[in-house]
């Protein structure tokens, strides 16, 4: 594979707290020793990893390590920006696209999203039934949730995000998105199945040409893919997207969109993979495929 270390900046966020569930902190280092390509420009983070806890500060688990670990990573995320690169953020759980998008917002404010996940993740502290906040980083990115979480100035706009293999939506979820008037933009499981992936990418790529975004930002959550593909993830969800379907996914990722400039990888859980790490062979292959859209 072509080596892309100029201007690719890949950070690893060895953080779980976001997820309540031991593991997906130690995701990133196994993925970025098992990388096949010759990258130079690698950091891994240092996030607090305090023990998990159940109490809550404002309607959030961990709430603290979640707070600074969002800030870190904004903060490493718009200076490599900041320095010309592209960013891949590899986690981790997905509480670290409340950091990652924030530094890429603060460059790219009117950036298009693309959310590859079996939830929604637009919980509030209000209407999440965990608290956990891998659940939130749409809601904190949009400015919806309160306290500390609502500080950035750059807010994600709700037209500009449109998810792909969602099936696992709370009530909460679904009343703000029919509020913020983007239920057209939930492309659920049983929808690509239905139309198939070249459609749900075609109308995506249309409306972020209607709405000027000039770059994209991808965030990838394994337990989009049915979990007897990937089985090794914190929380998965039956009937989930198929191998063909993930493969015309990356594919039109490359057919007129916007720049890629950014995307997270998450939710990879080691602690639940078998004995061949069968589950993190098949994540390092496809991060390794989206690294080179970049």
């Amino acid at each position: 594979m072509q080596q892309r270390s100029k201007d690719i900046a890949i950070i690893g966020v060895p953080f779980r707290s976001g997820a309540n569930r031991e593991g997906a902190q130690h995701a990133s280092k196994w993925l970025m020793e098992h990388l096949m390509l010759p990258m130079d420009n690698l950091l891994r983070l240092r996030t607090e990893d305090k023990p998990l806890t159940d109490e809550t500060q404002g309607g959030i688990k961990n709430y603290e390590a979640v707070l600074q670990m969002r800030d870190v990573v904004a903060t490493k995320v718009a200076a490599a920006i900041e320095r010309e690169n592209k960013v891949v953020t590899i986690g981790g759980d997905h509480s670290i696209a409340m950091g990652s998008i924030a530094g890429v917002l603060e460059h790219y404010p009117n950036v298009g999203v693309i959310w590859f996940d079996a939830h929604t993740d637009i919980n509030t502290e209000a209407t999440s039934p965990s608290g956990n906040a891998h659940g939130m980083p749409l809601a904190v990115l949009m400015g919806l949730c309160k306290s500390e979480f609502n500080t950035q100035e750059a807010k994600l706009n709700p037209k500009n995000v449109y998810w792909v293999g969602a099936r696992d939506i709370d009530k909460g979820e679904w009343e703000t998105i029919k509020r913020l008037g983007i239920e057209n933009h939930v492309f659920t499981t049983e929808r690509v199945h239905e139309i198939g992936m070249q459609a749900v990418i075609h109308q995506i790529r249309t409306a972020f040409q209607e709405n000027g975004v000039e770059q994209l930002h991808l965030s990838f959550d394994v337990d989009g893919m049915d979990p007897l593909i990937v089985p090794a993830t914190g929380t998965p969800v039956p009937d989930g997207l198929n191998e063909i379907e993930c493969n015309a996914f990356v594919e039109e990722l490359t057919e007129g969109m916007p720049q890629l400039v950014s995307m997270d990888f998450v939710e990879y859980n080691p602690n639940m993979d078998d004995a061949h790490h069968t589950t993190g062979r098949w994540c390092a292959y496809k991060l390794e495929e989206l690294i080179n859209l970049l």
